[in-house]
């Protein structure tokens, strides 16, 4: 009887990475942000990003990112105290999800409906899944630090 092999799986092979400076492995090449985190007692929320060289940008890794542990090396997260800052028309506000709803742009909006009236969200400097572009009502998109969104009133619903 053959095994059934596990996506990501390269038999008995340890991969290893830190969290924090503190060393985990897994069984598996390939492995999701959500795994780093429950690897290392992170809750799903936590801000975790690959650890780069002086001199670069750390990257944000998301629960469904993918990550390769079967690089050279071992690969380095890090957890940073860090806090979302979005702007909306300007005002900044804290936020602390990975997504953001149409709806709930347009309530930090403050900006009053004419009649019937609609709204027209626009955003940029947004990460890689979404960096620019415009929200309709029911939709969400992932937030960054320093991300802008503007939000008018219009006269379509």
């Amino acid at each position: 009887m053959e095994k059934e092999k596990v996506p990501g799986h390269l038999g008995h092979k340890t991969f290893h990475f830190k969290v924090d400076g503190k060393n985990y492995e897994s069984r598996n090449q390939i492995v999701t942000g959500l795994e780093i985190r429950q690897s290392a007692g992170l809750s799903a929320d936590s801000e975790l990003y690959v650890d780069m060289p002086q001199g670069w940008q750390d990257h944000y890794v998301g629960c469904d990112d993918r990550i390769d542990l079967g690089k050279p090396g071992v690969e380095k997260f890090i957890t940073l105290a860090h806090k979302t800052v979005i702007f909306v028309n300007g005002t900044p506000y804290e936020y602390h999800k990975e997504k953001v709803t149409f709806a709930q742009i347009v309530e930090y909006a403050h900006v009053p409906a004419q009649g019937s009236a609609g709204y027209i969200v626009k955003y940029s400097h947004g990460p890689r899944q979404n960096p620019s572009g415009h929200m309709s009502p029911g939709t969400e998109v992932f937030v960054c630090n320093k991300m802008d969104f503007n939000v008018r009133s219009t006269h379509q619903s």
